[in-house]
């Protein structure tokens, strides 16, 4: 809509996360205190709500977008 172009690198090395480690990320965000709702392994509001409450609460920017970054600082 008229405004400048998008500046910024494509995250190339960030990648989806696989179906064991959405599972495992809900079951660490879980164990953590932040309620997903339960262990699916699909990444639906409630586990959104739960992520980017985590990441509010340890300082990260919380955009709820479920990455190996995340599941990595919850190990």
């Amino acid at each position: 809509k008229g405004g400048g172009p998008i500046r910024g690198s494509w995250p190339r090395d960030d990648r989806a996360l696989a179906s064991a480690e959405r599972k495992e990320l809900q079951e660490r965000l879980t164990r953590a205190g932040f309620d997903t709702g339960g262990v699916d392994g699909r990444i639906g509001p409630n586990t959104v709500s739960a992520l980017r409450a985590y990441q509010s609460a340890v300082g990260m920017i919380p955009d709820g977008y479920a990455s190996m970054a995340v599941l990595r600082r919850l190990r």
